[in-house]
Parts: structure tokens; sequence; C-alpha cells
């Protein structure tokens, strides 16, 4: 699990007169009436014994969410169990944290980190009620730092806020490291860890407190803490690899040139295309799909280019093709790669001239359409052995966009799902549709063969089968040895990644017993490419 992956519809369940962070009560608390009873207790026991209070309430606070943070998910690394530390304080609306670590050495426990927070829910606390503070005011969120943190490491960690916005200014800021660092000059914010003399009645009001201020939810405040995300598709991008594609697509969409895109099967190349046809001047135009495998070679022809009566046994009326059938739109030629050479040679023709000659008709016509194409095979290679014409290659790939395997973008993986299960709540009419945190962990560590389209039929299954909107382990399919999955060990027994996707075929042709339409169906691809991939020996 990262950080970044943490969302918070899926650790805050509400239901009745219950708020549970996966299983652990919470409580909604008002920022006025903290407010006043920050005031109160201040009043009460001046400032120096309120930060007490309040600093250590905020340190057991944080070493709980540590705890329930490694009991809930199996984390990465140690970095990610700690940068979870702003995630969550930001989350219960502490404010909007961003944590910078400077140093971490995990071999001796040892962090130096900074930690900057911008609207600060105790500042506005402070500044509410006229509180005369000298230099910080974020007491809870100080201490909530230190104890998570020190949770972590097996050891104090000891924050102090450096600047707080209540002096002006837009951020406050922490900084901290582990106890040892510091050696014998401990920051006077160590006092406030300490209660060993505090008296017996200050220790009931501790207590009495710990359960006043739990995690507050702002949904809006969510947002600012988030990495800065590129949204595509209805997507959020986090991988930089893909958010770089869809930045291309972006730039070229305005222009009519050719564009091939090339990757493995399932990983978009089409959603890309309709992105590019929608974001073009010609988005009100049509968007034609031709599956270059489906159809043979003769009957390809006539449906790209169209005929005429009597051009052919049972042509028995004129048809207007796909070319002329996109005018001012956008003609999609998946799977180009397939074509034999005599419609290569044709396609090339079309791309020169900008005419169409239908089957039996005598003179050529005009036609304004854009054309981009899509294969998953190596287009040079095809042209190194003669399988393939180089200068159609030229032609299709004025500007060539290739789109990356889902494993070689793992961060967006779990964006991706969470899309879908949005997708498939409001198609299957399922509401509130979750994941389970040892789901998400499997999602991401899996490297998906299939790509997104894999994943969107894993994903449809899950909602099918799962029992009040949970996504669990058990739900996601065997045939992709999801459950008990170790990537170790599959990186070990997998060689090429060819030798990756004729496994997982040859597991969907057991399990549909043979059925190979239904096998088609399932891996997302058409029984004609299916039978192809069959008969390549180097699959």
């Amino acid at each position: 699990m990262r950080a970044n992956d943490l969302e918070k519809s899926e650790l805050i369940t509400f239901g009745n007169g219950l708020i549970e962070l996966q299983g652990r009560r919470l409580v909604l608390h008002d920022l006025s009436a903290l407010a006043l009873f920050r005031k109160d207790l201040v009043g009460t026991l001046g400032v120096d014994l309120a930060q007490r209070i309040l600093t250590r309430k905020g340190f057991f606070w944080g070493q709980a969410d540590a705890a329930a943070m490694k009991r809930l998910y199996s984390w990465d690394s140690l970095t990610e169990w700690i940068m979870a530390c702003p995630k969550l304080a930001s989350m219960a609306g502490l404010g909007a944290c961003v944590l910078t670590i400077e140093e971490l050495i995990e071999t001796k426990n040892r962090i130096r980190a900074t930690v900057s927070v911008q609207k600060s829910a105790e500042v506005f606390e402070s500044l509410a009620e006229k509180l005369a503070l000298k230099g910080s005011a974020c007491w809870v969120l100080c201490g909530y730092i230190s104890g998570y943190l020190s949770f972590c490491l097996e050891k104090s960690v000891i924050f102090t806020e450096i600047h707080c916005s209540i002096l002006g200014g837009a951020q406050c800021v922490f900084t901290g490291q582990d106890i040892d660092s510091y050696g014998a000059a401990l920051p006077s914010a160590f006092l406030y860890l300490d209660s060993s003399d505090i008296t017996t009645r200050i220790q009931t009001i501790s207590q009495s407190i710990k359960y006043d201020q739990d995690e507050v939810l702002h949904r809006e405040q969510m947002q600012l803490i988030l990495p800065e995300r590129t949204s595509y598709f209805g997507v959020h991008v986090r991988s930089k690899a893909f958010a770089n594609v869809c930045e291309l697509a972006h730039r070229v969409a305005p222009f009519d040139s050719t564009i091939l895109i090339t990757g493995e099967t399932g990983c978009g190349k089409e959603v890309l295309a309709r992105y590019i046809h929608a974001s073009s001047s010609r988005a009100q135009g049509p968007f034609i799909v031709v599956n270059c495998t489906a159809l043979p070679e003769t009957l390809l022809e006539s449906e790209l280019f169209g005929y005429r009566a009597g051009a052919f046994t049972g042509a028995t009326k004129n048809s207007t093709g796909l070319f002329e059938a996109a005018a001012q739109g956008t003609i999609f030629l998946d799977e180009i790669g397939d074509i034999s050479p005599a419609l290569q040679s044709k396609l090339l023709r079309v791309l020169q001239t900008k005419e169409i000659k239908p089957l039996g008709e005598a003179t050529s016509q005009k036609i304004d359409v854009r054309v981009i194409s899509a294969t998953h095979q190596d287009l040079p290679i095809l042209v190194e052995k003669k399988l393939f014409r180089e200068d159609l290659l030229y032609r299709l790939r004025v500007i060539s966009i290739h789109i990356p395997t889902l494993r070689e973008r793992q961060d967006d993986i779990i964006p991706l799902a969470r899309y879908f299960l949005v997708e498939f709540g409001k198609r299957l009419g399922v509401a509130d549709l979750r994941f389970a945190p040892a789901a998400l962990d499997i999602l991401r560590k899996y490297p998906w063969p299939g790509n997104v389209r894999e994943l969107e039929n894993c994903l449809e299954q899950a909602a099918i089968l799962c029992s009040q909107g949970l996504i669990t382990p058990d739900l996601l399919p065997s045939t992709t040895a999801f459950v008990g999955y170790q990537p170790k060990e599959m990186v070990q027994s997998i060689t090429t990644i060819k030798t990756q996707n004729r496994n997982h075929i040859n597991e969907v042709l057991v399990q549909t017993e043979g059925n190979r339409r239904k096998a088609a169906r399932i891996l997302g691809i058409s029984e004609a490419t299916l039978y192809r991939k069959l008969r390549d020996p180097q699959l």
C-alpha cells in the first residue's frame, strides 16, 4: 500500500449512529465548540498546562492512527507508512498537511522531517476566541505528528512548531526528529509529551478530553492535500508515464495529422483515440471504429471503401464505405498491422490522395476524414520481415503515441479501479461499492497481463458478486491468481511477457472448457484475435 492510495470513503463509514474507521469508533465534533473548550482550558489551567494536555491528546491520537494503519494495510515501505500521517491528519480536518522527509535511516530508526500545514483548524479555534497565544497554536497537531512517527519508529520523535500562521503567513511549519538525534539538547516540546509531573486533577482532565476531539471530516480540505493530478477520461492519472501520453494526445488533437497508437492488447488504445477525437475540431462528426482483424481481406476492403451494385456477386445495391461514413469525423483503424499487403497499398493511396474508389466505381471521390490507427504489434519489425509497407508506416505514424502497460504505471491501478467501481455501481444499481484494504493491496501488486481491460472485467465480476457493496479478495477471479498472490514468487516463475500472456489465455480456456467464444469475451478480444494468438508459436 502507498500513502497516496488512501481514500477517505474506504476508511470511514457512517451508519446506525456510528462513525467508524475500519471498526474503530470516531466522533464528529463542531469546531466552534472545540474553540470554546480550548478557551475554557486556557482560562482555567493557563496556557502551559493547556498546551501540554492538548499536545498529549494529539500524541495518543497519532499513535492510535499509526497502529490502525499498520493493522489494516501491507505497506510498501516504512516511508509509505510514515507518509500516511499527513493524509490522515488532513482527512480529520486538522489542516492541509504536507510532510517532507529530509533524512530517514531505517536501520537506526532515525528520522528528520518537516511538516507544512495550511488552514490549521487550531489556528481557526484560537482566532475565533481571540486567545492571546505566543508563537504557537497547533498543539494537537504537533502532538499528533509526534505520536504517529513515534509509533512507526518505535522511539520518541519530537516535533516543534517553528512558525504558526496565527502570527501571519499562509502556513504553519513543524520540524522534528527522533530523540537520539537531539542528543542532550532536547527541545521544550519534549516537556509537553511528559506527564510525570502533572497533578492528578490535570491527569483526570486530560483523560476526559481524550475523546473530545476525534477525527473531524472535511471533504473540501481533503482535496487540498492530494498530490497534483491531472484528470483524463474522468480518471485521475497519477503516473508520469501515462500523464505524458495524455498530454501528448491533448496537444495533437486539434491537428488533422495521422496518428499511430501502439501498446499491448487491452491498454486503452481505442479509449485514447476517442479522447483525441472528442478533443478535436471534428468532435461533432462521427467516430468510426474498424477492427481490421475481425474481417477477411475481401470484406474489409468493401467495408472500408464501399461498393456499387453489381461490383461482385451479391452486390444488389450501392453500399457506403466506412471512410465515406466517417466524413468530417475520425476513422479508427484498430490492429492495422493485420491487414494484407494488397489492402496496405490501397490504404496508402487513400492517405496520399485523400480519395477513395468504391468497388465497381470508375472514378474516385474526395474524402474529409482523420485517420487514427492502432496496433499491438511492432510495425518496424514487420517492415523488416517484408510483412508491412515501410511507406505506409511513415504515413500512419506522422505522430506516434505509445501507451505503457498497466504494470508499468502501477500508480494508476487504484484510481482506475475506483473509477470502474463507480461506473459499475451506476450500471448495476449497486449502492456504496467500496474496496476492502486487502483487496486494494492485491489489485496494485498484480501485473495485469490483460491490462486495463482485464482490470475492468475483474471488477465487474466482483461488483456483481459482492455482499453489501464491499469488494474483498475472495471476490477477485481465481483465474488471475489473485488470492494469496506473492509478487516475488510470480516474478521468478515468469520469464517473459509472451509466456505470461500464453498462460493467461490457457487458464481462461480451461475455465471455459475450451469455449473460444466465451474465452474471447472474458479476455476482451475478438474471437479472430484469440484464434490468431493460439496459432502464433511465439506468443
